[in-house]
């Protein structure tokens, strides 16, 4: 058997192989060529390098990464959920870690992996035989719901006072007019559902801070782009909370191997009296436990997923990898990173003290968020 390692420029050469070899190991989406495209399209710079495993013609271990200005990092931002090595056998990601320090640049960064990712362990050890320094942050992210159980089970573990108050803004909104659920998969009208998500998603303050899908084109265009591609594949399910026929509430998941992804979320805000955003994660939950989905993710990072706990008590985590080489362009690019750090650490305390007002506290979450997105953290 013969085994080739291949760096390639082009996704789309690769796309019939690499689906197949998603679909064999029934890969997460974020994998999926797919995702990388839209992704590369959007919100890529510098130079598309991916790696490949070939054993006898047969591709076996695909890495995609970005080259910018000598470094190499992982095509991820504040828009991933997840990231990593899609491989047939430890032989492929073994083969893939050892390749990621074959150019010798300055500096590697991976975000957004898994701890069960086998590219992890290997990485390490790879980075050591090629005398990298590496940083590794570990964080607690992506809380999620096993929905493999009863309903009844899992909303008698809520807080008393969270499903009282979530019975009472129902029962408000219902006395205002008809509620209702809407779930499409984007095989109809697709154009016509993301504009009216979108803008209900950009309707408060996701809008008024520059989070919300619509407030730059480029992520825009990268949700667009996901969704006519999940929904050829049957995956996206976009959801609308409606009042009398008016969407007040909106989701914008996929559903891949009995798991529920929510990527994004919002609400009308003239509504917000009513809480439309409980009232639809609780429908969307209880729809989950009714359906064939073993697990809803809430996805997302950071500490501020407050409203998400209440409905999720168990968390992932997330790993990123900074690898350094042992030069002097390496070693500046680790002092640099170390210094982004540290700054980013005293906005994250400052953010938590009671100097600054609730305005204050928004504003520089979203500078810090801005930070990690630049780092691809």
């Amino acid at each position: 058997m013969t085994t080739t390692v291949r760096i390639q420029e082009s996704i789309s050469p690769l796309i019939a192989e690499w689906e197949s070899l998603a679909q064999r190991k029934k890969a997460i989406p974020f994998l999926w060529p797919g995702w990388i495209a839209a992704w590369w399209s959007t919100f890529g710079a510098g130079r598309l390098q991916i790696l490949t495993v070939y054993e006898d013609d047969h591709l076996t271990g695909v890495l995609p990464l970005c080259r910018l200005h000598g470094k190499l990092g992982s095509p991820t931002n504040s828009e991933t959920p997840l990231f990593g090595f899609l491989a047939e056998d430890e032989t492929a990601v073994k083969r893939l870690s050892h390749a990621l320090f074959s150019q010798r640049t300055r500096s590697i960064g991976l975000s957004f992996l898994s701890p069960a990712d086998d590219g992890v362990s290997l990485t390490r050890a790879a980075a050591a035989a090629a005398h990298y320094r590496v940083l590794t942050e570990s964080i607690q992210a992506a809380p999620y719901v096993a929905t493999d159980g009863p309903w009844d089970v899992y909303q008698s573990r809520l807080r008393r006072k969270f499903r009282s108050e979530l019975r009472r803004r129902r029962r408000r909104l219902e006395e205002e007019g008809y509620a209702s659920l809407e779930v499409s998969d984007g095989t109809e009208r697709l154009d016509e559902l993301l504009d009216e998500g979108f803008r209900v998603e950009g309707s408060g303050w996701k809008g008024a801070y520059g989070t919300s899908i619509g407030s730059r084109p480029a992520t825009r265009r990268f949700y667009t782009e996901v969704a006519r591609w999940a929904a050829e594949r049957g995956w996206l399910r976009l959801a609308f909370l409606r009042l009398d026929g008016r969407a007040i509430a909106f989701d914008y998941c996929l559903e891949h191997e009995k798991t529920h992804y929510l990527l994004k979320t919002g609400y009308d805000s003239s509504y917000g009296r009513f809480a439309p955003g409980m009232i639809i994660r609780q429908l969307m939950l209880a729809r989950a436990f009714s359906d064939d989905i073993t697990t809803y993710d809430f996805l997302g990072v950071g500490s501020d997923y407050a409203w998400k706990r209440e409905w999720a008590d168990a968390q992932q985590e997330r790993l990123f990898l900074r690898m350094f080489a042992p030069t002097t362009l390496g070693l500046l690019d680790r002092v640099a990173f170390l210094g982004a750090t540290s700054a980013s650490e005293t906005a994250k305390s400052l953010a938590r003290s009671s100097v600054l007002g609730e305005r204050g506290r928004r504003l520089l979450k979203r500078g810090h968020a801005m930070v990690h997105a630049r780092l691809g953290r």
